[in-house]
């Protein structure tokens, strides 16, 4: 990072780490942060940030058709093997709109979150995944992770491990992701990992067709 910006070494260092963290450079961090100020909106992993609202994906997320539609077993069976598969109590696949969450299953989700299928940006996990652009997130400790540590659904207690694969289109677009977590910190295993690997390959080919199967 350049040392005009009048920053002493433990600044910048701090500076250095929530960058990456939200999966930018620190001329960008800076950048988005100045801007959501100007804007007088809150800056910070949660808000819905350039890669949550660049104008591609979001035509992706459309194009699927699937945004606010009826309740599928389909997607409600792959959650279920996901549950069962990686012996977790909550699991969900999750489209990232532009200000919001829709839920095309979940198990474990609050139960207003769960009734109404859909969430703010800022309660939802998944979205960080989106805006951070790391693919996977094995989170073992949220508490101690510096991506999700402030996060509300962490302090609240919601959400102890994490674990989330982007859902990507045939461009190579992340319309959503397929997560997984634990109310307490879990050290998610190979095994577990490469589960979830699978499982992300099979609930791609539900959303999208064989074709980005490759």
């Amino acid at each position: 990072m350049s040392r005009d910006t009048g920053f002493d070494d433990e600044m910048a260092a701090l500076l250095a780490d929530q960058a990456r963290a939200a999966g930018q450079t620190p001329e960008e961090y800076i950048h988005d942060a100045v801007l959501a100020r100007l804007l007088r909106t809150p800056a910070g992993p949660t808000e819905a940030g350039r890669r949550v609202r660049d104008p591609n994906r979001l035509r992706s997320v459309w194009r699927t058709g699937l945004l606010d539609s009826p309740r599928a077993p389909v997607f409600e069976r792959a959650v279920s093997i996901t549950v069962e598969s990686l012996r977790v109590p909550s699991a969900a696949i999750v489209l990232v709109d532009r200000d919001r969450v829709f839920y095309l299953g979940a198990v474990g989700l609050a139960p207003a979150f769960a009734e109404a299928r859909e969430a703010p940006l800022q309660t939802s996990v998944a979205a960080q995944v989106i805006e951070s652009g790391a693919d996977p997130w094995v989170v073992h400790d949220a508490a101690s992770d510096s991506r999700l540590a402030t996060h509300p659904a962490v302090r609240s207690g919601a959400v102890g491990a994490y674990l989330a694969h982007q859902l990507r289109d045939a461009d190579d677009r992340a319309v959503g992701a397929l997560t997984a977590w634990h109310p307490r910190a879990h050290t998610w295993t190979t095994g577990e990992q490469r589960t979830m690997d699978d499982l992300t390959w099979v609930v791609r080919g539900l959303i999208f067709g064989e074709h980005v199967l490759d």
